[in-house]
């Protein structure tokens, strides 16, 4: 199973989001599942850097392992690249929405306190 962790800072931007594990749909090389989660995952990655020009910090592994950090400030395009990284949220959560037995998503939302 594919497991995404979007975690967000109390504003509700996305700080990190981590990617691991396998979705075990159909044999490597042919799982759409995976193919899915990695082309969402890594295009966003690449058009942040590609059409906003922010190189976000990347870690890559073993069995899926994919971890990208956004930091507190950005000089240029913060708002843009908070906007992508909720694209690439949503587009991850249809497919958990349709391969809900290979996909898992905690998109850890802030709560918010009422004074």
């Amino acid at each position: 199973m594919i497991k995404v962790h979007v975690k967000r800072r109390a504003s509700g931007d996305i700080e990190s989001f981590t990617i691991d594990g396998h979705a075990g749909f159909a044999d490597p090389g042919h799982d759409i599942v995976c193919a899915a989660v990695s082309g969402i995952s890594f295009g966003t990655i690449n058009a942040i850097d590609m059409l906003l020009g922010v190189q976000l910090p990347v870690q890559q592994g073993e069995s899926g392992f994919l971890r990208c950090s956004v930091p507190d400030r950005i000089p240029v395009g913060q708002e843009k690249v908070q906007l992508l990284l909720d694209g690439m949220v949503a587009s991850l959560q249809s497919v958990a929405i349709e391969y809900g037995k290979f996909v898992r998503i905690h998109d850890q939302k802030p709560t918010r306190r009422w004074m």
